[in-house]
């Protein structure tokens, strides 16, 4: 039933949200690990070059059947209601197989009447494809190596010849090739198990999703980190093994530390992304096939039932013998079609739709990699390292504060916005009747009459949806102040406290001081675009989406320029620019809808109160004056030249002193938010009561909105990035 899916949908999106704060903080704690291992470059290697190559391949192949396949889950809930009553009357029993996340054997929450076969069938289909776009990838991956040895080998020649030193090295990575070959039979692993990965969607069974992605996650920190650390590790170890057992584990364990500690960073990186793909597959082969197994001992006890209740009926001369109702109950679900009968119309639709989403698939990973696919073009190994340290650093907060606060935001505006039009819909039609109603001679009145209490009801509407919009735009951009005015100042501590001298001597400490500005331009995107996705209409949407075309159009420009003269410091600062056309877009948007309400004001409404921000720009200052005179540096000369001027010693007791100086202007900022900003925490605060006291009351009835919120998102969101990097 739909109360059934809106609570299988609500209890699955908190298993998501729970496992994205546990998988990252988990895997943060060993990347940070691994990367106190690794020098810059060989981290470019792996968080651009190589994410690049498996993120293009995995992407372009499943997203648009991911996003398809759903539309079999849709289709099955519009039937489910028609399918239970059949059922009910040919006296089926519902019945649980044990299959995962109570899924139950007709398709649980979401599932009910969903014929696997079909959704199979059509799921199948991403691995052929898969397999085109990975060779493709690679070929593409080996031949802009290729050129770029090449071309600095011509390079180092005519240094060489000029000098007579040769003393250009050429960016050979030992072992590229045989790692990017890796890289792409790891791709086509994982999409050899994304057919049951599909299926499981269509099921909403998140949580064996969950428990697949994070230990095929963690799998793949711990073997790279393994590998890392397997040199210092595995001697401690023989020298641990007791004594019977040291003759013959410690020649073997010395070997497997000497093979590690000479493996290439590149082959490195390759087997912790098998590993991964073998824990994927693995998990959703099992996983797949357990719930085939469910659903076909449940088809034939449904199957048997039919033909019990057929020879009952012929033995009381019904008549019932035709047959046609078991044969819609075989294992495997609805039709009697096998695997290579004819394509039903279900899903020829859904494969065209997964055809569509294909192709925006291509354009938002454009959108979201692209720049990446610059600095890895223009830029050194070591800056998109640099890089790729503070993006993983930066997105951590970002995804984990701010995704689950604009998702939430999504669904409210969602609700509030189809709650107006419903309600102005139903104005009109009123309007309407009573304009009838009123006599020839005073068809002026009876208009006015008719219009007057829709406009009302409308303003009303408004305030009230200004009213939620206010505290929670209101709210991320006090947070995205703070990581902007402390951020700056407290980037190097920060750098050489958990990374280390090695990560805090170069550009790093500079690019993440750029990102924590980039930070509250993020914060505020998010909201706002999160906010006009929700209440613009369909034509609204697709101008939305064509002006968000040019903006990246124009980001891309930008970033060829700023990344070829100033590194990873010009992608962060294209992106900016980027954000800011985007939520001056968003701005004019949001005062375009409130433009019916008079005391409406961007300024007033949206920004912190004028203290507050006053309050954050000292804070900001101060804390720039605190590091200049405790550490000596600032955010442009932070690196080399302070790691080598302060011991480590010298340099904790001043950091201490200067995060001391930082504790105090935050204990600052909050006493005086708190008289300021006291109307948006009574705010915030009355909505989680309201949203706790509705959820209680109501929450399967709310489920059926969640899911009208995702097919929104699924339709509208071409950007794909829902303000926020990826």
């Amino acid at each position: 039933m739909e109360s059934d899916r809106g609570h299988v949908v609500a209890k699955g999106f908190l298993a998501l949200l729970a496992s994205q704060i546990g998988t990252r903080l988990v895997t943060f704690t060993i990347n940070l690990l691994i990367a106190r291992h690794l020098t810059p470059d060989a981290y470019g290697l792996s968080s651009v070059q190589f994410h690049l190559l498996t993120t293009t391949a995995l992407f372009i192949s499943r997203e648009g059947f991911r996003r398809g396949c759903l539309r079999f889950g849709a289709s099955a809930a519009a039937s489910g209601t028609a399918v239970k009553r059949d059922g009910a009357a040919s006296g089926d029993v519902k019945r649980d197989d044990g299959d995962p996340d109570g899924a139950d054997t007709d398709g649980g929450g979401g599932g009910g009447g969903v014929d696997d076969r079909s959704v199979l069938r059509v799921a199948v289909l991403t691995v052929p494809l898969g397999l085109l776009v990975t060779v493709a990838v690679c070929a593409v991956a080996l031949w802009r190596h290729d050129v770029a040895v090449a071309a600095a080998a011509a390079a180092a020649a005519a240094a060489g010849s000029d000098s007579g030193g040769g003393g250009v090295r050429e960016p050979e990575v030992p072992y590229y090739r045989e790692a990017v070959v890796l890289h792409g039979v790891a791709a086509v692993l994982e999409l050899l198990a994304e057919p049951f990965y599909i299926l499981a969607s269509v099921h909403l069974m998140f949580g064996p999703r969950v428990a697949v992605e994070f230990l095929s996650t963690l799998t793949k920190s711990l073997v790279t980190l393994g590998l890392l650390t397997s040199r210092q590790t595995l001697p401690r170890l023989a020298a641990a093994l007791p004594p019977a057992l040291r003759p013959h584990l410690q020649p073997l364990l010395a070997t497997a530390a000497a093979t590690a500690a000479a493996l290439p960073p590149a082959l490195l990186f390759s087997a912790a992304q098998l590993a991964m793909a073998a824990v994927v597959a693995a998990g959703y082969w099992a996983l797949g096939l357990r719930l085939l197994a469910a659903r076909s001992r449940s088809g034939s006890a449904k199957l048997g039932s039919a033909r019990g209740g057929e020879r009952r009926g012929r033995g009381h001369g019904s008549g019932a013998g035709d047959g046609s109702g078991s044969e819609s109950q075989r294992p495997g679900g609805g039709g009697g079609g096998g695997w290579l009968a004819p394509w039903t119309p279900l899903e020829r639709r859904v494969l065209g739709t997964s055809a569509i989403f294909t192709l925006q698939a291509v354009e938002k990973l454009a959108l979201a990699e692209g720049s990446k696919l610059v600095l890895a073009s223009l830029q050194s190994a070591v800056n998109q390292g640099v890089y790729g340290l503070v993006s993983n650093l930066g997105s951590l907060v970002v995804r984990t504060l701010f995704q689950p606060l604009e998702e939430a935001a999504f669904a409210a505006f969602s609700t509030w916005g189809a709650e107006a039009k419903a309600a102005e819909a139903a104005a009109m039609t009123h309007g309407s009747a009573t304009a009838a109603a009123v006599s020839e001679p005073q068809p002026g009145a009876g208009k006015a009459a008719a219009e007057e209490p829709p406009t009302r009801g409308s303003s009303q509407r408004l305030a009230s949806l200004a009213r939620a919009l206010s505290p929670m735009v209101k709210a991320v951009a006090v947070l995205g102040l703070a990581a902007a005015a402390f951020g700056p100042s407290y980037s190097y501590v920060l750098l050489r406290l958990v990374y280390g001298v090695r990560w805090s001597e170069t550009e790093a400490p500079a690019v993440l001081a750029a990102y924590s500005v980039y930070v509250l331009l993020l914060a505020l995107n998010g909201i706002g675009e999160a906010f006009v996705h929700a209440v613009l209409d369909a034509r609204g949407l697709q101008q939305s989406n064509a002006l968000l075309l040019v903006f990246s159009g124009a980001h891309l420009a930008v970033c060829v320029a700023l990344v070829r003269q100033y590194g990873a410091l010009g992608l962060v600062a294209a992106d900016g620019a980027n954000m800011v056309l985007r939520i001056a877009y968003s701005a004019w948007c949001i005062r375009r809808y409130f433009r019916p309400l008079s005391s409406f004001s961007l300024r007033r409404d949206l920004l912190p109160a004028p203290a507050t921000l006053v309050a954050f720009a000292l804070a900001a200052a101060a804390a720039a004056v605190s590091n200049r005179l405790l550490l000596g540096t600032t955010a442009e000369t932070a690196g080399a030249a302070a790691a080598a001027v302060l011991p480590q010693r010298v340099f904790l007791r001043r950091a201490a002193a200067h995060v001391a100086v930082g504790v105090v202007l935050m204990a600052g900022l909050l006493g005086l938010m708190a008289r300021t900003e006291r109307a948006v925490l009574r705010q915030v605060l009355e909505m989680r009561r309201r949203g706790r006291g509705r959820g209680r009351q109501g929450g399967a009835g709310g489920g059926a909105g969640g899911g009208g919120v995702d097919g929104r998102r699924e339709g509208g969101d071409v950007d794909g990035k829902g303000g926020k990097e990826d």
